[in-house]
């Protein structure tokens, strides 16, 4: 079940951007931040590149330390642990039922903005690779068992932890399969993983026996 991130076209060098970047530098006395330079785009030159741009090509601490710009102790803080950004990515992955954007980002719908993914993976792109090598590793178990609710009878936990979720819902194409409805073209649309046969009735938190199902259709169908 393995799977691809989508590429998207440049539309600039990495040349330009880097020149966008140091003439707002130099504007500034050497200075810049993603608040300098927005403001430099609003009010003085609309032509330049889009912050977003930097940062999902090269990625902005990255782009700064090219043009030899040193960083902020703020930014350099700004690093969160690798795990949790790809947790954050992996949730929104599944709330939207789609390839997230730097967009995505931007409008608030991670926790994180994008300049924590960007201080540590660098651009948007190496984020996204970073991401699918991470969901994709076989070496990381995605069935795990809880041993108080192990019995003779069980070999997995009840629990469905969040990358075997979103094994699922990538296998299903992020659609519910009872009415396909997707959140990528109905926002309202909020996607579980169940199971197909029961827990109760002895049914295992396998590949083979969980589904992607709508909150509406896993409501409806209950414990049957």
């Amino acid at each position: 079940m393995e799977f691809k991130i989508e590429k998207y076209a440049r539309s600039r060098t990495d040349e330009e951007l880097l020149h966008d970047l140091k003439r707002v530098a130099d504007a500034n006395n050497g200075k810049l931040t993603q608040k300098i330079y927005k403001q430099f785009r609003k009010d003085i030159d609309p032509s330049i590149a889009d912050d977003t741009t930097i940062s999902r090509q090269i990625g902005w601490n990255n782009a700064l330390k090219k043009i030899g710009i040193e960083l902020e102790k703020s930014q350099l803080n700004q690093r969160v642990p690798k795990e949790e950004l790809l947790e954050e990515l992996l949730r929104l992955w599944m709330e939207l039922g789609r390839q997230p954007t730097t967009t995505d980002l931007k409008n608030g719908l991670s926790k994180y903005p994008r300049e924590r993914f960007s201080a540590r993976f660098g651009t948007w792109g190496n984020t996204l690779e970073a991401f699918v090598e991470w969901v994709n590793n076989d070496q990381i178990a995605i069935l795990i068992s809880t041993p108080i609710e192990r019995t003779l009878a069980r070999t997995t936990s009840r629990d469905i932890n969040l990358r075997l979720r979103f094994k699922i819902m990538q296998r299903d194409n992020f659609k519910c399969c009872a009415c396909g409805k997707a959140p990528a073209t109905d926002p309202t649309v909020e996607l579980h993983v169940d199971h197909i046969m029961p827990w109760s009735k002895g049914g295992e938190t396998e590949i083979e026996n969980l589904q992607t199902l709508c909150s509406k259709c896993n409501l409806g169908k209950g414990d049957l």
